[in-house]
C-alpha cells in the first residue's frame, strides 16, 4: 500500500513524497520512502519487526511532512 503527499505551494510545486508499506515473505514490516519532483528516488528504507513502530513512524513522518504544506493525494487518486 502506499500514502501519497504532494506539496502545491510555492517553490516547491510540484514536489511529492511516497511512503510504501506491507509485510516481506518472513513477517517483517517495511517503510520505503521515495521522493522527487519528474523522477522519484527511494531516500529511506525502514524494516521493523512489529506494527505498533510503522505506525509511530508514519506518525511523526507524516507530520513532518503535513508542516511542510505537503497534502494527501492518495484517496484522489
Amino acid at each position: 500500500m502506499q500514502i501519497r503527499l504532494e506539496n502545491r505551494t510555492g517553490r516547491r510545486s510540484g514536489r511529492y513524497v511516497v511512503y510504501e508499506y506491507g509485510t516481506d515473505l518472513f513477517g517483517y514490516v517495511y517503510v520505503d520512502k521515495f521522493r522527487g519532483k519528474d523522477r522519484g528516488r527511494i531516500v529511506s528504507r525502514w524494516v521493523m519487526n512489529d506494527l505498533g513502530s510503522m505506525v509511530r513512524l508514519l506518525d511523526h513522518e507524516l507530520y513532518r511532512r503535513e508542516s511542510e504544506n505537503y497534502e494527501n493525494v492518495s484517496a484522489a487518486v
